[in-house]
């Protein structure tokens, strides 16, 4: 019955139950299979082929819990860590990047709808979540990815602290092209998301050598359109077309 599923992450996540079993585990991980039917309201067989699906796409992992309490080992399920990129992978980034980057006005645009392209392989589409749930999914998605977010809000906005870009080497060479990419996600996954100010959503690289925000404005909350720098350290920023 999941055959058609095994592998696909974006499969995987089409399904409501996954969703929120893949959720518990961000927050409450790692937990066995009989503590997260309960807190979802499923089966445990059920719960337990949903549990497969997410494994298979590489998403969770399980394992057998160590001794150290009485009858049988429970079998423990915990959210994957992204991979590291490998150095193929890096040099086909450094690549990419270096040759939309010598095209001051097409290599920002498709840098940007690379990464709503990134989005739809990451979020299926919700559009019923509130706008609080929807950017707390966002999130999860970059806490997924490897950019450790830390989500902070002020009465206009929300704001993800990426602390740990996993492209920063790449960013600081390429700002235009790699920021843009992060900032066509954002927009991409708020837009899949439902959240209404998806498009005025903006991205301030390097605010700190080791910190870039993303800011979501609140819905009613007017903010000036999207905006970062022409190369990193450059404190001046420039409108995203």
């Amino acid at each position: 019955m999941g055959g058609s599923e095994g592998g696909d992450p974006h499969a995987a996540l089409a399904g409501v139950s996954r969703r929120r079993l893949l959720e518990l585990l961000r927050s409450d991980g790692p937990m066995d299979v009989a503590a997260l039917a309960a807190a979802v309201g499923l089966h445990v067989t059920t719960a337990r082929f949903h549990l497969d699906v997410l494994e298979r796409a590489g998403l969770i992992r399980s394992a057998v819990e160590r001794a150290g309490r009485p009858g049988r080992p429970r079998q423990l399920y915990s959210v994957a860590a992204p991979p590291e990129p490998g150095e193929g992978h890096r040099q086909l980034a450094e690549a990419l990047a270096s040759v939309l980057d010598a095209d001051p006005d097409a290599g920002p645009q498709w840098a940007e709808r690379a990464g709503r392209r990134w989005a739809e392989a990451q979020v299926p589409t919700a559009p019923g979540l509130s706008w609080q749930k929807g950017t707390r999914q966002v999130g999860d998605l970059f806490d997924r990815l490897g950019f450790a977010p830390r989500l902070v809000h002020d009465d206009a906005e929300w704001h993800l602290e990426l602390g740990a870009c996993p492209f920063r080497d790449l960013a600081r060479a390429h700002p235009h092209i790699v920021c843009t990419v992060h900032l066509g996600l954002l927009h991409g996954a708020l837009g899949r998301l439902g959240v209404p100010t998806a498009e005025r959503a903006g991205l301030r690289p390097f605010v700190e050598p080791e910190l870039c925000v993303a800011d979501v404005p609140i819905p009613t909350v007017p903010i000036p359109t999207a905006t970062i720098p022409t190369r990193a350290g450059d404190e001046r920023c420039g409108p995203v077309q």
